[in-house]
């Protein structure tokens, strides 16, 4: 009886830490798919360059407010940042530091969930978390060289892939410490989610490629004249478009059956409706800069719903099982 007794607080006690520890990771993702966001305003806005230091800003731990707190000297102090032709924009660096505060919320909720995996009694749960506490603080290193390459193309690609890689490892760690059991459903159709989650793969890194060629053309061209002088990637971008449509039109059709039973298929046809929309609402109205923040979450919203539902139709371990 005794050994009875002890058996079923141990039990208690690894679910009841597997709750907390699948709450946080709820939590993250949702604060992970903030600093996205806010990357995406960063970008929008032009405030990329907003603090020209790092992890400081302008050489402050809070950044000044206005132009008089900064020395009289910090055009040449940054010249190499281009402050010798910017103007210090207090909301440009406050956009930028407050992405920075963002991420480093983040940062220190997945660390919680690395000290709450030591109480769950999961080896998967102590090692995936760990590689994701190490993956992030290559993410803030990542960061630190987005800004002092200023704003390197190819960095702010890996930047943004690399926050993909983060909001995946949590939301496979929401999935296997879930109470919610989940039904599968013909999982030989596996093959439709896998395509499209390639595909939008893709699209997100050639949309950051096309992003960067209108930020650049920006300086140069009025906002009317930018898609005839835009690169080639563009086209390969809206042409992809379409491939985006119909593999994701056949997933939905495969599953239509189950509509009601996963939110992620609803999803998906709402967020493809968004993507056509803010698509021929930058087309058609000069690359309009709320539309390419909106195209941008839209976007990394269609890869987490069709990685949920991937997960939902895959074999993966259910660590809430006694």
């Amino acid at each position: 009886m005794l050994q009875q007794n002890v058996i079923r607080k141990l039990l208690r006690d690894k679910l009841d830490a597997l709750k907390l520890y699948n709450s946080f990771c709820r939590v993250t993702i949702f604060s992970v798919f903030l600093v996205i966001c806010a990357g995406g305003f960063v970008r929008m806005t032009g405030s990329g360059m907003g603090c020209p230091d790092w992890p400081k800003c302008f050489g402050f731990w809070v950044p000044p407010l206005t132009l008089s707190d900064l020395p009289y000297n910090y055009k040449e102090i940054y010249s190499e940042k281009g402050y010798d032709e910017l103007d210090f924009n207090a909301f440009k660096t406050w956009t930028e530091y407050i992405n920075r505060l963002l991420g480093l919320f983040s940062g220190i909720l997945c660390f919680i969930i690395l000290v709450i995996s030591f109480f769950t009694r999961s080896n998967l749960l102590k090692f995936v978390t760990f590689f994701l506490v190490c993956l992030f603080a290559f993410q803030a290193w990542m960061g630190a060289m987005v800004v002092y390459s200023i704003l390197a193309p190819f960095k702010i690609t890996i930047h943004m892939l690399i926050a993909l890689v983060i909001l995946s490892i949590l939301t496979f760690l929401y999935r296997i410490s879930s109470v919610q059991s989940i039904k599968k459903i013909n999982r030989f159709n596996n093959k439709w989610i896998w395509l499209a989650l390639s595909i939008s793969i893709i699209q997100i890194i050639l949309g950051t490629q096309v992003r960067e060629a209108v930020d650049e053309l920006l300086y140069d061209v009025n906002r009317s004249d930018i898609i005839t002088q835009l690169p080639f990637v563009f086209e390969i971008h809206r042409t992809i478009a379409w491939l985006v449509v119909v593999v994701n039109t056949s997933l939905i059709y495969h599953y239509k059956y189950f509509l009601n039973l996963y939110a992620e298929l609803k999803a998906i046809i709402f967020i493809i409706l968004g993507l056509i929309f803010t698509g021929i609402l930058m087309a058609y109205f000069n690359f309009v800069a709320i539309g390419q923040l909106l195209h941008l979450i839209l976007a990394v919203l269609l890869f987490f719903v069709q990685w949920s539902f991937l997960l939902k139709q895959s074999k993966i371990p259910n660590l809430t099982s006694p």
